[in-house]
């Protein structure tokens, strides 16, 4: 394990880092992944999945292979064997390509996951919602996720989509290793706009 990767461990564990220290721990970085992982690592709530309660019920149970991988993925830890991916891509022994292959079942699996989660939640706010309505399109020509089956404002219905963003995709590289926080790009950011505007 590296020198930033063992510092990065202590500040995964929970101690306090000052602005310089961060600062200094950056410049020390060359690739922009282990620039990404730090700011993910070290910013608000990052850790917040560390003091969930194990309850099985409610799906926040992890395995002991999961949190080798989730520990592994946060630090920068050799997870697994280089390997060539089904879909083509280079995996290396970090192996965060398995979050955002486009061949993999597991995004999938975590999109329909979360939106069953916001389905849930609209459902226990007594507010009558379907996920993945046929027939229904934005301008985009993208099918929303979900929509309320009642009008919410000014005789519009709510629609929501979710995103799973994963920091250390390709894709999200260049905006997630210089800022924390969602690692939105452009098009996103253009369709939540499309989305508050056609929900309010």
């Amino acid at each position: 394990m590296s020198e930033w990767s063992c510092r990065l461990q202590t500040i995964s564990m929970g101690q306090t880092v000052s602005a310089s220290e961060r600062l200094e721990l950056m410049d020390s970085l060359s690739k922009r992944e282990d620039q990404a992982r730090l700011l993910a690592a070290t910013s608000a709530h990052s850790g917040d999945w560390l003091h969930a309660l194990p309850l099985s019920g409610c799906g926040l149970r992890l395995d002991d292979r999961a949190v080798h991988i989730a520990a592994g993925l946060r630090l920068g830890a050799n997870i697994c064997k280089p390997h060539q991916c089904p879909c083509g891509a280079t995996v290396d022994a970090e192996g965060p390509h398995g979050l955002s292959c486009k061949g993999g079942s597991s995004r999938s699996a975590r999109h329909h996951s979360f939106n069953d989660i916001v389905w849930r939640a609209m459902s226990k706010a007594d507010i009558p919602a379907v996920k993945e309505a046929s027939g229904l399109l934005t301008t985009d020509g993208k099918r929303p996720d979900g929509v309320t089956l009642i009008p919410w404002k000014d005789g519009r219905c709510v629609i929501w989509y979710v995103t799973v963003t994963d920091t250390m995709a390709q894709s999200y590289l260049p905006v997630t290793f210089q800022t924390s926080g969602p690692p939105y790009s452009a098009p996103d950011r253009e369709c939540i706009t499309k989305v508050y505007k056609n929900s309010h």
